[in-house]
């Protein structure tokens, strides 16, 4: 078996499953910056109302960078007179509306058995540590895995969060296969990062010291989260910002809506249950 080197936004480390478990590997540290936000609603023809400020959500850039506000100004209109509802003829029935497809959540417990196909592994895995915290399923987001697609197809390692309209919260990875993503979800993400967070549990405001080393993981199980939508891409021209032994494959991962929001992670990464730890395989037969 061939070992390779995985790395992630937060945090670049060993991936030793389902590799080569015994041979040690370089630990990197790459760095994310904080991004907040400030939301100003304005109504024509009034002066500007006073500036609420909305918690800061941290992720995305380089904490080097300073601190980076964005102010959103909206314009709002009279609302719409409602018309009234028309009353159907006597004796007409409706024609019977089609139940619209839906979005299997793939369960939430450790013993269910996993899905083979790309989507379903991502959800899958999601989900068995989201049932370990106490919080809802996610289902899969089209929509976000056709973002997610675009921005691996660039073949450059970084964060994209304005791609399709951006709002939503972002997880990225590189050197591991779409076969195996379930090792970066599960074994990196998860696994890799959920003991860096032990101590913070409770807190509105953790220490951000080791963020990198958890910011992941906190994304994954973040309470208001719901959906999710992934894609894996091979690059075979390389992939940029990322070193030597890091196969040229970039991991996207987006989520609606996005986690990591300053004052309030004690109401959305919630202690864990206890269940038996999963790996990349778990649910496989």
């Amino acid at each position: 078996m061939r070992s390779t080197l995985a790395i992630a936004a937060f945090a670049v480390g060993a991936l030793a499953v389902p590799y080569n478990q015994e041979r040690k590997r370089d630990v990197v540290t790459a760095w994310d910056y904080v991004t907040a936000y400030d939301v100003v609603t304005v109504t024509a023809g009034q002066e500007p109302a006073a500036t609420q400020e909305k918690p800061k959500h941290y992720g995305h850039h380089n904490f080097n960078t300073p601190v980076a506000y964005t102010t959103v100004v909206t314009t709002s209109s009279p609302a719409p007179v409602k018309k009234p509802k028309e009353q159907a003829p006597p004796g007409y029935s409706p024609p019977a509306k089609e139940p619209k497809p839906s979005v299997p959540s793939y369960g939430g417990g450790s013993t269910d058995a996993a899905p083979t196909d790309y989507a379903g592994k991502c959800v899958y895995h999601h989900n068995i540590h989201r049932a370990n915290h106490s919080v809802g399923l996610l289902e899969w987001d089209l929509g976000l895995a056709s973002i997610a697609q675009t921005i691996a197809e660039s073949c450059v390692y970084a964060h994209n969060t304005e791609e399709g309209g951006g709002g939503y919260g972002q997880n990225i990875a590189a050197g591991v296969d779409a076969a195996n993503v379930s090792a970066i979800i599960t074994d990196l993400f998860y696994n890799g990062e959920e003991p860096y967070f032990s101590g913070e549990y409770g807190r509105d405001d953790p220490d951000m010291t080791n963020f990198e080393l958890w910011g992941h993981f906190s994304q994954i199980v973040w309470k208001g989260t719901t959906h999710v939508g992934c894609a894996t891409v091979e690059c075979p021209n390389g992939l940029a910002n990322t070193g030597d032994g890091v196969e040229p494959v970039f991991t996207v991962c987006n989520y609606k809506n996005p986690g990591n929001y300053a004052g309030e992670y004690s109401a959305n990464v919630l202690k864990p249950l206890g269940h038996a730890t999963a790996h990349w395989n778990t649910g496989s037969s």
